[in-house]
């Protein structure tokens, strides 16, 4: 009789067969199905044609491949990598995101029999990890050639830095690069006939080979060789499941690619002889829910943070009712996520799905409601997958644990891994039984029901939205600072409704704002936002005088977690909950002042305009959705930016009777901006008689675009503007020298005397040289303007005319990225100034600064990023014109985004000498960099910040400025 203390999974049938062998099967058995949606590419791909849509069959408007359509596309690429010396047992490494190219390159491999090893792009700023992760695979594989394919050209210098030394062919899918063999290239292979292919040599004897990494914060990556049982554990449970997953059904792929939940959700699909639906290379919440509606899909995997992400988005047209399954997976499910999948998405079911690189999988099965997944606030994580075994043993032994008792989970299977590639780890090892097992270090226990429930981690890792945390390593840096150090901070974690779970951390007496929030910035910029704790807390809050020791005095975390998750979920009830009965306006208004209150962490001022709150985008996520949970009632981000006040807000939703209305709320704007326009200090502090750094936003108007910079030496104050005319009603009419006007009013409010060190971004190049211009001709020293990658502008004889669809066709508007997050679209009155800045740029005629004698006039530094070029933005305005001419209004064409991202063949003064001099006009470049990452990639901004800093500091030292200020 099976002891409670181990569970197993059903029978999973002994197979030799390859991943390739499968999904050609399904080729030749269902040649006309359609394989492959992708809703952001061409329907006509690499000129391979897409399937009609719909009984009315019409022209498909985005690529619909059938299973024939696919299997010729990967053979073309197939014979294309053969022709340039890949061979089976060869490494192909991809920095991919969710594209077509990426599912031929993955078949592709899996077909010749190259160890498929998909890797995130976003590790590459990480040198350390990104060189040991490459020297893994090459070293797990033992061969002396390698591919490696990068999505786009940006990626390319990194790559090329890490991989110099391999004998290798490196493949670009977007832009050009010198040395890099262009993905279209490969696919003009004629490939053979739809019956010519299916007589290929699969080589069943040698397996297929998938090398995915565990998440590295505090140690490295480690590299683990996937046994294809892991891809057809899952495809069979889920094909014979109580809602199977069949050929003909939609599946939807939006994970990251180079994770292992990611890599069976999509390999499923095609497995099952299923649709696999691509909403888009990443994930972007309202593209999500369209491909949803219009493809039909049936199956999506998840994880929490994107559910919640998908539940801000407005479902006025009808739940997505045609999803049968929605598996999550990537950190534990809360009662709210599940609740979310099944009442606000309309899901008919959900399933927790629980897993770990090594090869571990459990599942809890399809269930229609909360109770079939928690029960008492524990999560059911089910029982395991075909072949795989389960067992429950006390802490660091090997004695069984009981029904309800809660033990360490160790595992078995087909699916596990042999060991890590190149190192041996000691929770790796042969059973009395003579299989290999793994501890897993999770903490759980079996059910009456004969169910696994997890309630815990024995290790100490936080997951927080699907990225490694250790404690240790924020416990270091903390470490370092003296004031924080007698604190005696204790990092734990606890779970979190939106990302999954939070690091907080735990000090030993109470302390102020100021304390907890130096705390906090000290995380910031030695770590990054991926790793703030959410709160800090003081042990006497949570009921103790002192922290809980053991017999041999170490702190015990276990005991402090488990303060912190139940003072947390006090916390919680307290602050979240449904208003009862009718819900009115003045409710509402209540709802959303606590929940800024709660997330500024201080009263409002209600006189103030509601942009000077200084939330952004990323902010309002967190404040809309407690007052969505609240009251019901979603508002949209924009209410956030305009030049009204607080309390006009207030008053315009506590006016409104009927929580109907809301469905069509527009926050009141102002006529005009004030004199002064919002500004916040990003950094540094203010100093009488050192220059400050303004920076001049681009078309965006948004003030925390210039979050992402580093921060400066000499703890330099570092000041950003938000246009003032955003969100107003003058918001499509405004000029350069109307902004600079207020910029200048508002920069001699915060320093009366100077000098002064401006900086803009894009547009806002323009704007600073403006500001910088009039505050000189009230008799202002700047000492200089720093240029970000644009020309002096000059006026065309005829401005092209422009608006947010042109824009959006010539990939103006990605989405916003965060770390750990899902993405996020720009928001529309955002995308309506970004047009109306256009128009300012186009019509701007800049004046020379007088320069006869004049030792005050300020010196430029133009940093150009190495690819793309912005000043051809009228030409593209015209060229998508011509598009939008030709297919119609709604077309989802889009022109080339080449101009975007191609390599800049010259580099000079962009015309600034010609309005200061030219002994006054330096520049530098950023070669990697294109328009947007030039601030926006933390990898990159680092060096752009490099640049400004070693500018600022020569200009500095050329003015001698003296303590009041005068040169």
């Amino acid at each position: 009789m099976m002891p409670p203390s181990e569970l197993h999974g059903p029978p999973l049938p002994d197979s030799d067969t390859t991943l390739h062998e499968v999904f050609h099967r399904n080729v030749v058995k269902y040649p006309d199905a359609v394989a492959l949606v992708s809703t952001q590419q061409a329907s006509t791909l690499y000129g391979i044609p897409s399937l009609p849509i719909g009984s009315a069959n019409r022209e498909a408007d985005y690529l619909r491949w059938t299973y024939r359509d696919l299997d010729r596309a990967i053979q073309r690429f197939v014979i294309g990598l053969q022709s340039r010396g890949l061979k089976r047992g060869d490494p192909l490494i991809m920095f991919m995101p969710n594209t077509a190219e990426y599912v031929i390159a993955t078949w592709a491999a899996y077909q010749i029999g190259c160890a498929y090893i998909p890797i995130n792009p976003n590790g590459l700023s990480n040198a350390r990890e990104m060189r040991h992760m490459l020297q893994t695979a090459i070293k797990g594989c033992q061969s002396d050639f390698s591919c490696i394919i990068a999505g786009t050209s940006e990626m390319c210098g990194r790559i090329e830095e890490f991989t110099s030394e391999l004998n290798c062919i490196r493949i670009l899918v977007e832009g050009e690069m010198d040395g890099w063999t262009l993905f279209k290239e490969l696919m003009q292979n004629p490939a053979p006939d739809f019956q010519q292919s299916l007589c290929r040599d699969h080589h069943p004897e040698v397996s297929d080979r998938t090398i995915f990494f565990t998440s590295g914060t505090t140690s490295l990556p480690k590299g683990c060789m996937m046994p294809s049982a892991y891809g057809f554990a899952a495809a069979l449970w889920w094909r014979q499941s109580s809602v199977p997953m069949l050929p003909g059904d939609r599946v939807l792929f939006t994970m990251p690619n180079n994770h292992g939940f990611g890599w069976l959700c999509i390999m499923s699909g095609f497995l099952n002889a299923s649709t696999v639906v691509l909403p888009g290379p990443r994930f972007i919440p309202e593209a999500v829910v369209k491909a949803i509606r219009e493809e039909g899909v049936s199956h999506a995997g998840l994880v929490p943070t994107m559910l919640h992400a998908l539940s801000n988005i407005s479902l006025a047209s009808g739940k997505l009712s045609s999803l049968r399954r929605i598996v999550m997976g990537g950190s534990p499910p809360s009662e709210e996520v599940i609740r979310i999948a099944l009442g606000t998405l309309g899901a008919s079911g959900v399933e927790n799905l629980y897993g770990m690189t090594e090869g571990i999988l459990v599942s809890s099965g399809v269930v229609s409601q909360t109770s079939g997944i928690v029960k008492d606030r524990d999560v059911s994580i089910g029982t395991p997958l075909p072949g795989m075994t389960v067992r429950l043993y006390a802490k660091d032994s090997k004695v069984p644990t009981g029904i309800g008792e809660a033990g360490e989970m160790h595992f078995s299977g087909p699916s596990l891994i042999k060991g890590y590639i190149g190192g041996a780890d000691s929770n790796f090892y042969n059973g009395e039984d003579g299989r290999p097992w793994f501890r897993t270090g999770d903490k759980a226990f079996i059910g009456a029901d004969n169910r696994l429930y997890l309630i815990g981690r024995y290790k100490d890792t936080i997951i927080r939205g699907g990225e490694n945390i250790e404690p240790s390593a924020i416990e270091a840096v903390l470490g370092q600072v003296s004031e924080i150090n007698v604190l005696q901070p204790q990092v734990v974690r606890t779970p979190d409704n939106v990302a999954g779970e939070v690091p907080i951390v735990v000090v030993n007496q109470e302390v102020d704002d100021y304390t907890a929030n130096t705390l906090k910035d000290t995380v910031l910029e030695r770590m990054g936002k991926l790793y703030v704790p959410a709160d800090v807390i003081p042990v006497q809050a949570l009921g103790h005088e002192t922290y809980p020791r053991n017999m041999a005095g170490k702190i015990e975390k276990t005991k402090l977690e488990a303060l912190v998750r139940i003072y947390r979920e006090r916390q919680q009830t307290k602050d979240n909950h449904r208003i009862d009965g009718p819900i009115s306006g003045p409710q509402v208004m209540q709802s959303l002042c606590m929940a800024i209150e709660k997330e500024k962490g201080h009263p409002i001022d209600l006189s103030i305009r509601m942009i000077e709150l200084g939330i952004d985008s990323i902010l309002s996520i967190a404040i809309l959705k407690r007052v969505k949970i609240e009251t019901g009632v979603s508002l949209p981000s924009s209410l956030f930016f305009t030049q009204a006040t607080v309390n006009a807000i207030c008053q315009q939703i506590s006016s409104i009777s009927d929580t109907a209305d809301f469905l069509d709320f527009t926050p009141v704007m102002e006529d005009a901006p004030s004199n002064v326009c919002f500004s916040v200090l990003l950094q540094g502090t203010p100093r009488p008689g050192v220059p400050s750094l303004f920076l001049a936003p681009p078309g965006s108007g948004n003030a925390f675009v210039f979050r992402t910079l580093p921060k400066f030496a000499n703890d330099r104050a570092v000041y950003s503007f938000g246009s003032p005319f955003l969100m107003t009603k003058s918001e499509s009419s405004w000029t350069i020298e109307e902004t600079a006007a207020i910029y200048a009013n508002t920069i001699r409010s915060i320093d009366p005397q100077g000098p002064y060190i401006l900086c803009g971004w894009s547009m806002g190049t323009a704007t600073a040289y403006e500001t910088a211009y009039q505050l000189h001709e009230q008799g202002k020293q700047v000492l200089g303007i720093i240029m970000l990658d644009l020309a002096l502008p000059r006026p065309p004889p005829t401005i092209p005319e422009a608006t947010v669809e042109l824009f959006e066709m010539m990939g103006v508007f990605p989405p916003i990225r965060r770390e750990g997050k899902p993405d996020v679209e720009i928001p529309a009155f955002r995308k309506k100034h970004r047009v109306a800045a256009y128009y300012a740029k186009m019509k701007y005629v800049p004046r020379p600064f007088n320069t006869s004698g004049n030792a005050h006039r300020p010196r430029i530094f133009v940093i150009w990023a190495g690819h793309g070029d912005h000043d051809r933005m009228a030409d593209m305005v015209i060229e998508a014109m011509n598009v939008l001419k030709r297919e119609g209004p709604g077309t989802k064409m889009k022109i080339s985004y080449d101009w975007l991202h191609d390599p800049r063949e010259s580099f000079d003064a962009g015309g600034w000498d010609e309005m200061v001099g030219p002994e006054y006009v330096e520049w530098g470049i950023v070669e990697d960099a294109d328009h947007d990452t030039l601030i926006e990639s933390e990898e990159l901004v680092v060096l752009t910040k490099g640049l400004m800093e070693e500018t600022m500091d020569k200009w500095l030292r050329e003015a001698e400025v003296k303590p009041n200020g005068s040169g």
